[in-house]
């Protein structure tokens, strides 16, 4: 589903002419097609997301380069490109949400304190892959193990 919409994305930007956007989903296909090869099998739409995530992160590691070296066009770039796929992401949790997952998994599985620190991001980050910030999720599971 996903995978169909962001190639119907494709097509609309290559009739308007949009390179830069063009450029992000030609380059975010190839790494789907890449990891269908070695996967041997489609991507659910999950798993596209885990991509897509990736790729957000990286053009956040790029725009952080570009601005400390001043190029205005990669910061263009980069800002646009990663606007631009924020819309496939799922809808992002709030900060209270992402605490109300987080106690409910603490308290069905019985953890408690810091020794259990691992467990819980074990069991907690399938559920709010791809629609909460992973680095969020370790100071709210502190503080809720605390």
């Amino acid at each position: 589903m996903l995978k169909q919409t962001i190639k119907a994305d494709i097509i609309k930007y290559m009739k308007s002419r949009d390179k830069v956007r063009l450029t992000t989903l030609r380059t975010l296909m190839a790494d789907v097609k890449y990891k269908e090869l070695d996967l041997k099998r489609e991507l659910e739409d999950n798993e596209l997301v885990g991509i897509i995530e990736k790729t957000i992160k990286q053009l956040h590691e790029t725009l952080g380069y570009a601005k400390q070296s001043d190029k205005a066009d990669i910061i263009a770039e980069s800002e646009t490109s990663i606007e631009m796929l924020t819309v496939y992401m799922p809808k992002q949790l709030t900060d209270d949400q992402a605490r109300a997952i987080i106690a409910e998994v603490i308290t069905e599985n019985g953890f408690k304190g810091k020794g259990d620190m691992g467990k819980v991001m074990k069991a907690i980050m399938p559920k709010l892959k791809g629609q909460y910030d992973g680095r969020k999720v370790n100071p709210l599971v502190n503080e809720l193990l605390a």
